[in-house]
């Protein structure tokens, strides 16, 4: 017999067409797993309550049954999408590409940004504030295909975070290539998920259905791998015997380069921050499961509003935080991790459009600098000029 190691495993997963029923089985895809808890069972214990001469208990029975857990792994491009278009209850839109056929037969590059011709319309061809792009035909090499975060937009006018070389001419060959992108749906779409622990050593899975995302944590330090938590529920564990595993065959596997934040650029207001020292972003929709007569199984798992929050650590400058906070003034935070190799580079990218602090403290007396704490809270941008209607923006380039 066999003897099950903790690393020779892996989980694969597959949205599902209907609610608890385990889809066929090609196109499901492998997690990039960490260590992790993993999804498990639980059943609440029923005792009787009889009260007996001979002082003794008969036995009990269990209960309805409910899946609770999460997985932890490293964040990188591509290898967490469906996830998170869960998570986000959305579909991810394609990119798009503006080019001198369209509103504008010619831009200007400044350092701040790109300038449109008289008859330029960039917010009608789909730039939004928070979005990422790059452009090709300038004369500079250095900001052909860079990845650029857009700091703001107007009809003529695309101001992006980064600093760009200027140049004298216009440029009448041009292409602007908007990275595709998830953001808060309208209407919500709900999915579920089959999941299957493959336990490779014993040849045999769990089986877990009726999954739904119920959050996820995005979290990054400068010495430290970008890392990312998803949090599910579901309905439903089913034990798969040698010969009936794997359920999932030749799931697809990610290859993309882990992410890290030492590189990393954070935008606080526009403006990149060199002083931050962590940062973590919390996404929570909730899910339980609903215990009903006649079965041990729930009808759902029932999620509920998508509230998003999160923090920030910065080495102390100034008292500017506090006085943020005792204002409550909003930010823009804009959030940048790219390959370490590849031109262009792969990309991933978070903007919050509407951020205020919650909370900012600093110990006194510690060795070194002095880190404040500052928790923030994340409010939904609603229809405005030249933004996405959104609480939570992820975009990302996949070459």
């Amino acid at each position: 017999m066999a003897n099950q190691t903790g690393k020779n495993l892996y989980v694969a997963y597959k949205v599902e067409a209907t609610l608890n029923t385990t889809p066929a089985a090609g196109d499901a895809e492998v997690m990039r797993l960490s260590a992790s808890p993993g999804l498990g069972i639980s059943m609440p214990t029923i005792l009787p309550t009889e009260i007996r001469k001979d002082m003794l208990t008969v036995m009990g029975r269990l209960g309805s049954r409910s899946v609770s857990g999460s997985f932890t792994g490293d964040l990188s491009v591509n290898s967490w999408d469906t996830l998170l278009q869960a998570a986000m209850r959305s579909t991810w839109a394609t990119l798009v590409e503006i080019d001198d056929s369209d509103s504008s037969a010619s831009v200007t590059v400044t350092a701040a940004g790109i300038n449109g011709s008289a008859t330029a319309d960039f917010i009608a061809e789909g730039v939004k504030v928070g979005d990422v792009f790059r452009i090709t035909g300038l004369a500079a090499t250095a900001d052909t295909g860079r990845n650029l975060r857009v700091k703001s937009v107007a009809s003529a006018a695309i101001g992006v975070v980064e600093t760009l070389t200027a140049e004298a001419t216009a440029v009448t060959t041009y292409t602007i290539t908007l990275a595709r992108k998830l953001i808060n749906a309208a209407t919500p779409t709900r999915r579920s998920f089959h999941l299957e622990q493959y336990y490779q050593d014993i040849d045999q899975s769990l089986l877990f259905g009726g999954c739904r995302v119920g959050g996820f944590t995005l979290r990054g330090e400068p010495d430290g791998m970008a890392s990312i938590e998803v949090r599910m529920a579901g309905m439903s564990q089913e034990v798969k015997a040698t010969g009936d595993s794997p359920v999932f065959t030749t799931p697809t596997e990610y290859a993309t380069d882990p992410l890290v934040f030492v590189d990393a650029k954070i935008a606080k207001g526009g403006t990149d921050i060199a002083t931050a020292t962590s940062f973590e972003l919390v996404g929570e929709l909730g899910g339980q499961t609903l215990p009903v007569i006649g079965s041990t199984v729930s009808p759902d798992v029932f999620d509920n509003e998508f509230v998003v929050n999160g923090s920030l650590s910065l080495l102390r400058t100034d008292l500017d935080n506090l006085e943020a906070l005792d204002a409550e003034t909003e930010y823009e935070l804009h959030i940048l991790l790219e390959e370490p190799s590849g031109t262009p580079a792969k990309c991933f990218s978070l903007f919050l459009p509407r951020v205020k602090f919650s909370g900012v403290t600093a110990a006194l007396g510690q060795d070194g600098a002095m880190i404040e704490t500052i928790p923030f809270m994340v409010g939904l941008k609603d229809t405005t000029t030249g933004y996405d209607k959104t609480m939570l923006k992820v975009s990302e380039f996949l070459t």
